[in-house]
This record gives C-alpha cells, structure tokens and sequence, in this order.
C-alpha cells in the first residue's frame, strides 16, 4: 500500500506545508515590522523649470497636442524602507493638475528602480568567493602556456546605504497631456514623490496604502510634495493685442469745428 509514489507525494506536501508557513512567517514579519523601524523616509521636491509646447508628444500620436515637460529638484532618503525582505524599490514622481472634466488629473512624469544591495552571503558573492577560485585553478592547470591570469572579483562587504536621491534638474521621462488637449495657464500644480516597496515574499506596500502607514509613514503634505505652481502659456505665442489700442496721453487730435 505504501509505494514509493505515495511516500513522495507525502513528502513532497509536507515540504510544501512547511514552505508555505515559513513564507507567511516572512511576510507577518515585514508588516509588523520586525525589527521594529527607528527612522521613516523623506523627501523634498520642487520644480526647477517648467515649460508648454506644443506638438506630437508620442511617436504614435496622431494629432498636435499641448504637453507640458517639468524640470525637478529632488532629495530623498528612503533608506529605511530597505531591510532583510527587500528585493527592490520602486520610486515616481507624479504631477497633480485640475483636470478640465473637474477633479485632479494625475500623471507620472518620472520613476526609476532601485534594488536591494547583495550582501556578503548572496548567491552571485558567494559563486565569486567559492566557484570562480576553483574553475579559474582548474583551467590553469590545463592551460600552462597561458601567461594570462583572471583574477577574481571582489567580494562585496561594505555596507552600501541604498535609497538615497540627490537630483538637480532632472529631466523628466514621460510628458503630461490631457484629454482636452490644452495645458498653458493651468493653476494648482504640484509634484508629489510616492514609493512602492517589492518584497521577496509578501504583499506590495505602497506609501498610501494601509501598510505603507505603519512600514514608513511620512506626513503626507508636508514630506514630497512640491510647492504649489502653474503651467506658464504655451510655449512660442503671442499676447492678444485688443484691435485698437487706447490712444497714449497727449496724442489726441483737436476738435474741428463743423
């Protein structure tokens, strides 16, 4: 009754069950926080050069359309975002705008990735420190002749600080359109930093998501978010000049006489 298909099915769940507990340790963990987290993130934004054109902003854009490219300055130390679980971080600035249907329209103008750094027992260290020594003495062994040495890599054993952001007029990666296709002159604008942590196990946590609240808080309004600005008029026009324009003081003919 007991074949050998059986008892490797019985192990085979076992070992799943085991996995399976072990990853939603990981995870409770990551949300708790533990170890519990002594520093939050911050960040400050503000806008360096701001300008509205007019054109094609997509090679797949069919029509002429006003979009508007925003220059930033940004320093941000997101560092305690990074602990055992991290696998990376994932960074965007988005510009908020009064949308022309009403509300706010938001859209992502710039965004980057910034992974976990390895530590000293990762895979790629540990294959540089063990298996390339042995690979490298087993082809000199065979190769003599060869007066060429490889020597290995470095190990990586400094402790790197990720997550910090020092960027002076920065340009962005994607324009800002709108549906209605006008932007110039715009009020109420405001560029804002938000993150999203990817864990090697466990759920996303986004900064305004509820575990993004108890992972690293900031006090929305007051850590990345820009000053207040307006999109100037489009770039290349001309002021409207009334028809006819009031007569200078001291330029008025004299009245005839009829």
């Amino acid at each position: 009754m007991h074949t050998a298909f059986n008892r490797l099915s019985s192990t085979f769940g076992f070992f799943t069950t085991c996995a399976a507990l072990a990853a939603g340790v990981i995870a409770l963990l990551t949300v708790l926080p533990f170890p519990p987290i002594t520093e939050h993130p911050s960040a400050s934004i503000s806008v360096s050069k701001v300008e509205v054109v007019k054109g094609r902003p997509h090679y797949h854009s069919s029509k002429r359309e006003e979009y508007a490219q925003i220059r930033f300055d940004l320093n941000a130390d997101l560092s305690p975002l990074f602990n055992w679980n991290t696998k990376q971080l994932f960074v965007y600035v988005t510009a908020n705008y009064p949308s022309s249907a009403g509300g706010v329209s938001e859209a992502v103008i710039w965004d980057a990735i910034i992974p976990s750094p390895q530590s000293p027992y990762s895979f790629d260290n540990l294959k540089t420190q063990y298996w390339e020594p042995w690979v490298n003495k087993s082809k000199k062994s065979k190769t003599l002749k060869s007066k060429k040495s490889t020597k290995p890599a470095r190990v990586t054993t400094d402790l790197v600080k990720p997550g910090l952001l020092n960027l002076r007029n920065q340009k962005p990666k994607y324009h800002i359109t709108d549906p209605s296709g006008v932007l110039s002159e715009r009020n109420n604008v405001t560029l804002q930093v938000s993150w999203n942590i990817q864990p090697w196990v466990g759920a996303l946590i986004w900064d305004k998501g509820y575990l993004g609240n108890r992972v690293g808080a900031w006090d929305i309004g007051k850590e990345g978010v820009s000053e207040p600005f307006n999109f100037p008029p489009l770039k290349g026009s001309k002021p409207v000049e009334s028809s006819s324009p009031a007569p200078e003081a001291g330029s008025a003919a004299p009245a005839t006489d009829v």
